[in-house]
């Protein structure tokens, strides 16, 4: 028999395993998380977010249901293993896998023969409703979750280098609040990622209204927004790290919006209040015919202050603007207003 839950709930959701059934409660705390393995070697696990992730392996042996598992829950960035013998061998798997080496190479025995399942789950008043059900191979799952990875490559890199799937939700919510994370979002781009569709648009939409919003352009964002362009946008390329040769208008802007405001703060130091960032993202990122005018002018006169105080930053940061117009045509450059796609380019070339 399977452990029973540690906590009460009113109306709990069966999880079948291995012909047992093991109560989950879908509000259950984290800390709280169930795991409990059958005599098959099935596996239920549950991450939270801003609703419930339920997913177990079925494979041949317990250990590679378990490393299963194991893998797919550090891809996801929601378990951290205990043991430090355990952590290091599934850690040290994904290091190869992420270097090109394939899953099939590695462990023949989780490319293929474990069944993988993921069951969404969502509260609804006093029951549960299922948001998406995926029974796939482990190996065909690992590889879109390693795609996924590679997507959200940037440089520089941010400061947790497998951010958890929850950490990367609260960077779309208002002040940072679980409470505030769209109630379908994280289901829709959780599916699209298992099942390699396209990314939901409103992620896209919800990161460049928060971007507007508070102006914090980090890297967890970026990542978002990149990855996002490459998988809905076959037609636009975003590079890992700064591309000097990439053209598109929305990438040159964002550059030369970085640029604006380095010599702002090289010109004025530690006298400024509020950058050109504070001030003008919102409007340059959308509308830029309307604001890069009195950038020009304002960076002109931080470019002759420069000049006279810096003479060696003025050269460095003149060749960076030079090199940004040598690639556009300014009559072209200053589009009266960006789509969603340029937004996010503008964010990228941005960072």
């Amino acid at each position: 028999m399977l452990p029973s839950s540690p906590w009460s709930c009113r109306s709990p959701v069966q999880v079948r395993c291995c012909s047992q059934h093991h109560q989950t409660c879908p509000e259950a705390a984290w800390p709280h998380r169930p795991r409990a393995r059958g005599r098959c070697g099935r596996t239920c696990q549950v991450i939270t977010v801003s609703a419930q992730t339920v997913f177990w392996a079925e494979a041949p042996t317990r250990e590679a249901a378990a490393d299963a598992e194991d893998m797919f829950a550090t891809m996801m960035g929601a378990d951290r293993i205990d043991e430090a013998a355990e952590g290091k061998r599934v850690g040290d798997m994904l290091a190869r896998v992420r270097n090109g080496q394939t899953l099939s190479a590695l462990r023949p025995d989780l490319a293929e023969g474990v069944r993988f399942y993921v069951l969404g789950l969502a509260p609804n008043a006093a029951r549960l409703s299922v948001r998406f059900w995926l029974d796939d191979d482990f190996g065909a799952i690992a590889t879109r979750l390693m795609a996924h990875h590679d997507r959200m490559r940037i440089d520089p890199p941010p400061r947790d280098a497998n951010p958890s799937f929850w950490r990367l939700l609260i960077e779309t919510a208002p002040l940072r609040k679980t409470d505030n994370i769209l109630p379908n979002l994280a289901g829709d781009w959780l599916r699209a990622i298992l099942a390699d569709r396209p990314y939901p648009l409103t992620l896209l939409a919800t990161l460049l209204m928060r971007l507007r919003a508070d102006k914090d352009v980090n890297a967890l964002r970026v990542a978002m927004l990149k990855a996002l362009i490459i998988r809905n946008f076959s037609n636009l390329e975003v590079p890992v790290s700064l591309d000097p040769a990439k053209t598109d208008p929305g990438y040159l802007l964002g550059r030369l919006f970085a640029a604006y405001e380095y010599v702002q703060t090289q010109a004025l130091g530690g006298k400024v209040n509020a950058t050109i960032r504070d001030q003008y993202y919102g409007t340059a990122s959308a509308t830029p015919r309307a604001v890069f005018p009195a950038l020009q002018r304002k960076a002109t006169h931080h470019l002759a202050r420069l000049r006279k105080d810096r003479p060696k930053s003025y050269v460095f940061v003149d060749n960076k603007i030079g090199a940004i117009f040598e690639l556009a045509d300014p009559d072209k450059l200053f589009l009266p207003t960006l789509s969603a796609q340029q937004q996010a380019l503008f964010a990228v070339g941005y960072y």
